[in-house]
């Protein structure tokens, strides 16, 4: 790559209490300079004195610990988009260069991210999926004015400052969106809630699904809850998957919305075929994994939204498949999707900005017709994207389970 230069840099690099930052980039010694501080509402003045920033766009992510394979699918989407940046001659001619941090899943990892490449000025990160990248760097990016774009986060970002930003679909969007799908195309109108006590975001999804429900003029029949065993002062009936699968049975739903983890589901579709409890399972796409077609036949029938496509027939997305697997000699995941659209929409905001100064920049990031590999979106005030849902049905294919794309979002 000419200019593209790909900097992993170790997280026990950088000392938090140090004065000054030594940089291991081309021999270069660059000085800590302060926080530009405020992020309000600004005169044309005010913009004015701010610094411009340096064309640089960095991946922040574990790309070692227990959470790599979150931020290498962030470092390889992005990559490759710095890559077909490079081959266009960059921006307006204007070279760019590519940095990559290594978090080590840690909050302290993110934190020292941070403060890398605010010693490198750099303009925008493209931040993994990851709790360390998300929550611990948000104070910080906003200090220092650096324009964050969380590539599949599932939390919501728009509340932490101006300068962060989150493309992943919304669950809120995705639910409603799969719950509509149903009502008009299988016609079913009455579903059961069933949500693990051991995952808090099982608890957070069951509520958007019943929203979504409430919302479509549709029915709830039960609300069911897996408690953990360990849990004091409650029965069998509570921490026994066959008894909630008893419960289900007799108010006979269309479908079961589950919303915990796909390692989680073996025991309960084990047990509800065993009852004879014939119904669709449901849910969002952390169903999406091996774990769970590996439990066979019993999955087939499940529904679920999702944020990305890779057999999509969209020229797009085709031409970016194709593209990563000759690099990466892999199909890319939806994570690795969402950072070659972040690193995109850092670009195109780039295009669009009055100049390179924070202020500027983050105005310029509020696009109402990105089109993206995981689609069309619109970066709304308070940083979030509204997109629309693919929708995914386990199927049998060449006799094995897989998820069949039956919609794809719009493009």
């Amino acid at each position: 790559m000419a200019w593209a230069v790909s900097l992993f840099i170790a997280p026990s690099a950088f000392a938090s209490d140090d004065s000054s930052i030594l940089v291991a980039s081309r021999g270069s010694i660059l000085e800590k300079s302060p926080a530009e501080y405020g992020y309000g509402r600004k005169t044309k003045e005010e913009i004015e004195k701010e610094k411009l920033r340096a064309p640089r766009i960095g991946v922040l992510g574990a790309l070692t610990g227990e959470l790599k394979k979150f931020g290498n699918a962030a470092a390889n989407g992005a990559e490759l988009a710095s890559d077909e940046l490079d081959a266009k001659g960059g921006i307006n001619g204007q070279e760019f260069e590519f940095f990559v941090f290594d978090t080590g899943g840690k909050m302290g990892g993110a934190r020292r991210g941070i403060e890398a490449f605010s010693q490198r000025n750099v303009l925008g990160i493209v931040g993994a999926a990851t709790g360390e990248v998300s929550f611990s760097s948000s104070k910080r990016i906003n200090d220092e004015q650096i324009i964050m774009v969380s590539a599949g986060s599932r939390r919501r970002l728009g509340d932490t400052g101006p300068y962060n930003f989150r493309i992943t679909l919304n669950d809120k969007a995705g639910a409603k969106g799969l719950i509509d799908y149903l009502k008009e195309k299988k016609h079913w109108k009455k579903f059961a809630l069933l949500s693990t006590l051991v995952n808090d975001f099982s608890i957070q999804l069951s509520a958007v699904f019943k929203e979504a429900i409430f919302d479509s003029g549709l029915k709830v029949t039960d609300e069911l809850f897996l408690w953990p065993t360990s849990t004091t002062n409650m029965g069998a009936s509570d921490t026994s998957v066959e008894a909630q699968v008893k419960k289900l049975k007799k108010t006979s739903p269309d479908a079961l919305v589950y919303t915990g983890g796909a390692e989680e589901a073996a025991e309960l579709v084990s047990e509800m075929r065993k009852q004879g409890v014939t119904i669709p399972i449901i849910g969002g796409e952390d169903l999406m994994d091996d774990r769970f077609l590996a439990l066979g036949d019993g999955v087939v029938g499940t529904i679920v939204y999702s944020g990305f496509n890779p057999d999509s027939q969209n020229p797009r997305v085709r031409h970016f498949v194709k593209a990563y697997k000759k690099r990466f000699g892999k199909k890319p995941s939806r994570l690795a999707a969402l950072s070659y659209d972040a690193f995109n929409l850092l670009v195109e905001a780039i295009k669009r900005a009055k100049s390179m100064r924070p202020t500027h920049l983050q105005q310029a990031m509020f696009i109402k017709d990105f089109h993206g590999v995981t689609g069309k979106m619109k970066i709304t005030e308070s940083g979030e994207a509204v997109k629309d849902l693919f929708i995914f049905q386990v199927k049998k294919v060449s006799g094995k389970p897989e998820f069949v794309a039956v919609k794809d979002a719009e493009f």
